[in-house]
């Protein structure tokens, strides 16, 4: 017997594989479940019944460096569950060691022979041999900020950084902890300069720098007065960006709560995940289709009843989308019944298609 799973973020994140209708039937009440990679290392894993999922193989998506979307195909055969995953990546080499060179001793300076002069010159400061350098260096968060779509527009402290939505933009103004008194930063609010501005400090000061933005919360002052900025959030956002579009708009919903710190970015993590795993099973469901030729009908209650660990209107869901455009990859023959037109991998070779068009088309349009 064999089967297929899609991994999720949750699954990567965790260590975990769902339990699907394939894996109950081989486990059966068991406590342990043992599988065994590519290449024989065999990975000792609880099974949580209550949960739903199987535990521990955290080092196996490790080893294999495996990502969201990506497909491992199991087999059943015997007390072990075979794990090979399809685009597998190998394993990160072990770090080279490099041995350390004798040191060599250092040579000595010359005696001066007599008669010769040293003369001792004064180097001119950088600002008069580098009139055009810039004076400060860009804070670290700024490129974290760029990142998530706002440019930098004038160079501080305090630093202005502007976000260009369409019909509407915003300008902050930050200032590291220390660097700026709040109300210079109240006072750029007042005049109307800046939209936001606020405190930027680590995690480890978060409190000391949430006491003292408590100290200046003026009334008639809309959004709190100042908000408090971490650079781990940011750089958390920024990470986020890579698996999902995040951008100015939720730096922006944050500014308005007055923080944008690792704990007020949990919320958004938790709906990132629900968006990615809404994706994971649509690309379940396409993998299932894949299975059938062209011009075939179908049940709903036939992808149900497989090993895709979907609720049946989820999968109803998907279908109706999959039967729309652009896809028009299926026709709704009756309720749950359907017809696969064509092939998953000529449909979404033909979107590839259409997609590079518009993607010219678009970029025409730019020029």
């Amino acid at each position: 017997m064999t089967g297929r799973y899609v991994l999720t973020s949750h699954c990567l994140n965790s260590g975990t594989m769902t339990l699907t209708q394939s894996l109950r039937q081989f486990l059966k009440n068991k406590d342990i479940a043992r599988f065994v990679d590519e290449d024989g290392e065999v990975y000792e894993c609880k099974v949580e019944w209550s949960r739903g999922w199987v535990t521990g193989l955290q080092s196996y998506y490790a080893k294999r460096r495996l990502a969201v979307n990506e497909v491992i195909h199991l087999s059943f055969d015997g007390e072990l569950i075979g794990l090979e995953a399809l685009h597998s990546r190998p394993p990160r080499p072990a770090p080279k060691v490099v041995l350390e060179a004798e040191p060599k001793p250092e040579p000595q300076p010359e005696a001066p022979t007599p008669g010769q002069r040293r003369v001792k010159v004064t180097p001119y400061p950088q600002a008069v041999m580098y009139p055009h350098a810039p004076a400060v260096e860009a804070p670290g968060f700024s490129a974290d900020l760029e990142r998530l779509g706002l440019s930098r527009e004038r160079s501080g402290p305090p630093w202005f950084f502007r976000a260009s939505l369409g019909r509407r933009a915003y300008t902050l103004a930050l200032c590291r902890l220390g660097e700026c008194e709040p109300p210079e930063l109240l006072e750029l609010r007042r005049q109307g300069s800046v939209q936001y501005a606020g405190l930027v400090a680590g995690e480890s000061m978060r409190e000391e720098a949430l006491s003292e933005l408590a100290q200046w919360r003026p009334s008639g002052l809309g959004g709190g007065g100042l908000c408090y900025i971490s650079p781990e959030a940011l750089q958390k956002l920024a990470k986020l960006r890579q698996v999902f579009p995040v951008g100015a708009v939720e730096v922006e919903r944050f500014l308005k709560t007055g923080r944008l710190d690792l704990e007020s970015l949990r919320p958004l993590e938790d709906e990132l995940e629900g968006i990615l795993g809404e994706r994971a099973a649509f690309s379940s469901v396409l993998l299932s289709l894949a299975e059938m030729p062209q011009q075939s009908v179908f049940l709903l209650a036939d992808l149900v009843s497989g090993d895709l660990p979907l609720e049946a209107d989820t999968v109803r869901q998907i279908l109706d989308v999959l039967a729309g455009p652009p896809f028009l990859l299926l026709k709704r023959l009756s309720p749950g019944e359907y017809l696969l037109r064509t092939t998953v991998a000529d449909a979404l070779g033909e979107l590839t298609q259409y997609a590079r068009l518009m993607a010219t088309r678009a970029e025409a349009v730019l020029r």
